[in-house]
């Protein structure tokens, strides 16, 4: 019986030392921004350009302008010379429309609401 409560008590020393607990709070805002960060910069480069550019070109209400910008930004981006090899950074403007999408989803995805 005292081997059975004195390793109880250790059990819950370690959780207790360990920072654990009960209660599931999940990561915090700025934890899941930074997680979401890290994962937004391991996209492959240009993949949010190409997304783009291929529902621009099958959008049947998109104007023939707009069609002919979006194959021609899809033509600009595989070719080598205009090819984006910077990954995405959560922390640029440029990146700024992209990332609020991908955030989203994230937030959505960790609180269960999908």
């Amino acid at each position: 019986m005292k081997r059975t409560t004195a390793a109880i008590a250790l059990s819950a020393a370690a959780l207790v030392l360990g920072g654990c607990s009960s209660s599931d709070a999940g990561p915090s805002d700025t934890e899941l921004r930074e997680m979401a960060c890290g994962s937004f910069a391991s996209i492959t480069p240009g993949f949010y350009e190409s997304t783009d550019a291929i529902g621009t070109l099958s959008d049947s209400n998109a104007s023939s302008s707009d069609r002919a910008d979006a194959l021609r930004a899809q033509l600009d981006q595989s070719s080598s010379s205009n090819k984006r090899t910077r990954p995405y950074d959560c922390n640029d403007p440029r990146d700024a429309k992209w990332f609020d999408g991908f955030y989203e989803s994230v937030v959505e995805e960790e609180r269960g609401e999908k």
